[in-house]
């Protein structure tokens, strides 16, 4: 299962954490994992090519990402996120979990 995290202060993302796996299918057919890995890696860019200083993240093995500079643009990318995956999990409730603390 895709356990994503979600941070919130105040209304704003601070923080995400993605880890786990979808196991809805196997490797390179899991069109769960396929849907959040887009949807994460087109937030990811967009941001980025808006402001490569508004978020630090890191991919290695858990995703982890770090709302930097809390703009608004960075803010709609990041809430329009969290409500993908959750459309997501409405759906795929086996294999995605989305939490916010």
């Amino acid at each position: 299962m895709i356990n994503a995290r979600f941070k919130k202060n105040n209304g704003i993302i601070e923080e995400i954490r993605l880890s786990g796996h979808a196991k809805y299918a196997n490797y390179g057919k899991d069109i769960v994992c396929a849907g959040v890995s887009a949807s994460l890696i087109t937030t990811v860019n967009a941001i980025l090519s808006f402001d490569k200083e508004a978020i630090e993240y890191n991919d290695s093995n858990d995703f982890y990402l770090k709302n930097i500079k809390q703009d608004k643009v960075t803010n709609t990318l990041l809430d329009n996120l969290y409500r993908t995956l959750k459309e997501i999990e409405k759906t795929y409730k086996d294999n995605i979990k989305v939490k916010e603390d």
